[in-house]
């Protein structure tokens, strides 16, 4: 078993499926007329012509307010609405092999699983170690019997060769979605998702548990509530997205936001880091919430507890239903150990989020807005000067993890993401030769102060690379927000980008 630790320029044509395409919905083409319904031919495969103009020219609307005027208490479960095509599979109890329909044209999927267990299990313990009770499906089988993702195995360091990956702790409500590898993608890509019918097991850590030595809180009862969201079309050259931001620790109102200085320099660097993966900005919402939440959320907000009951989970259920990236401006957010608190800029609510779905424990992520300003902006994006941009920056990494990216290389730089062309940066091999290669957790796992990898150090070659983009593990001198061609077909293949 395995359990987890937690460029670009507006194109003429996108690749995309119409309703009249045959049965594999990627139709071939050798002139316009092969194709129907206003598309073109381009490069042998029908298309659309591209609306969208990266980073787009958002509209701000209308001020809206989210949340119950009283404290709710620990709201575990929403009543899904989901806005893509959904396929409802009822409740089932982990064990249980469920099966559903992938229709012709499919570009990705998503299982979405939401706990309705009476007596739900929230942690488990492994070897000593508490570790949350993550949903993970597994045994999932696409109409060939080929499997494409099984939690029985860990994956290796640098994941990026394989079909699928799936690595974040998501206690009690869990969104996996696929394409999310560089093989996966370009498969899809040329091909589309195989169409038929597909299987896969409920499964949680606990029911993963019972079956595995030095393991104790394990139960076999869980259920959930599981529904299968496709997107058809292969993942398109370019997309709109939509974001939402609730002003939870800042003076700001929704009348006030969409006017003020400082939030219009701020959500302009976030269409430009966002145009790096093909995307334009589309509808941007403020909204207020209530009183009680903002003196509860807004400042002080522990990022140490993250499970279902815990404040930042339950900041996140006040997200508005609909489709949008949720960014909850928040005054700090802080990490207790050893009697130390440590600040944090930004955090989510898992990889990756459950777009199209609003109010669920882990429907948005949170950012530090504390440096909202212009006050040393200048005309080209400057996280490290500019108050706003760094809120961008911040709101961009962790929007990047709700669309399923993960870091390139993580903190101590033992392991890496799922695509191949963003660079790896190896402790054992880029850290400065003598303590700091010493310390790194693969070649001395005991260590108690071990090697963090620099961004410097992550751009020192072609061997040590990835410091630069936006999904390394911390801002650092070397961050210029790039993104790679297969991350951004990964964000683009996301439900929540249209």
């Amino acid at each position: 078993m395995r359990f987890p630790t937690p460029a670009a320029a507006a194109v003429l044509a996108l690749w995309a499926c119409s309703s009249n395409d045959t049965p594999n919905n990627c139709k071939p083409c050798k002139a316009d007329g092969d194709c129907g319904g206003g598309q073109v031919c381009s490069n042998g495969r029908c298309a659309t012509t591209s609306s969208c103009a990266p980073p787009g020219s958002p509209t701000f609307a209308a001020p809206s307010a989210s949340g119950p005027s009283s404290d709710p208490g620990c709201v575990r479960g929403v009543v899904q609405q989901s806005s893509a095509s959904t396929r409802k599979l009822g409740s089932h109890t982990v064990g249980e092999v469920v099966t559903f329909d992938v229709p012709a044209g499919t570009g990705s999927l998503s299982i979405f699983s939401q706990e309705t267990s009476s007596t739900p299990i929230d942690s488990i313990i492994l070897n000593g170690q508490t570790i949350g009770n993550s949903v993970v499906p597994t045994g999932l089988r696409d109409p060939a019997g080929n499997t494409v993702y099984d939690d029985s195995s860990a994956p290796p360091p640098d994941p990026s060769g394989q079909t699928s990956f799936y690595a974040a702790e998501s206690v009690s409500t869990g969104t996996m979605t696929l394409p999310n590898t560089t093989p996966f993608l370009h498969q899809v890509a040329g091909n589309c998702m195989a169409a038929g019918r597909w299987s896969m097991v409920v499964n949680d850590f606990a029911y993963e548990c019972t079956a595995t030595t030095g393991c104790s809180g394990g139960s076999k009862t869980g259920t959930y509530d599981v529904q299968v969201l496709t997107k058809p079309g292969m993942p398109a050259a370019t997309g709109t997205v939509d974001v939402a931001f609730y002003l939870v620790g800042t003076a700001l109102t929704s009348a006030t936001a969409a006017t003020d200085p400082g939030v219009a320099r701020m959500v302009q660097s976030l269409g430009k880091l966002y145009a790096g993966a093909g995307l334009c900005l589309g509808t941007v919402t403020f909204f207020d919430v209530p009183a009680w939440a903002k003196t509860k959320y807004g400042s002080g907000l522990s990022v140490d507890n993250t499970g279902p009951c815990s404040d930042l989970s339950q900041m996140f259920t006040l997200s508005a239903p609909g489709n949008q990236l949720n960014f909850f401006l928040v005054n700090d957010l802080v990490s207790t150990s050893n009697n130390t608190t440590t600040h944090v800029v930004g955090i989510d609510g898992t990889i990756p989020g459950p777009s199209t779905i609003g109010g669920t424990i882990h429907s948005g992520a949170a950012v530090v807005a504390a440096s909202l300003g212009t006050t040393g902006c200048g005309p080209t994006l400057d996280p490290f000067n500019c108050g706003s941009d760094e809120v961008a920056y911040i709101a961009a990494h962790e929007g990047g993890h709700w669309m399923g990216l993960y870091h390139t290389t993580e903190v101590f730089g033992d392991s890496f993401d799922p695509i191949q062309d963003t660079g790896t940066c190896p402790c054992s091999s880029c850290a400065p030769a003598g303590s700091s290669r010493s310390n790194c957790v693969t070649n001395n796992s005991s260590t108690t102060n071990p090697t963090r990898m620099s961004s410097l150090w992550c751009t020192a070659s072609s061997s040590c690379s990835g410091g630069d983009n936006l999904m390394f593990w911390v801002l650092g001198a070397a961050s210029k927000g790039t993104l790679s061609a297969d991350q951004g077909m990964a964000i683009r293949s996301n439900p929540a980008v249209h």
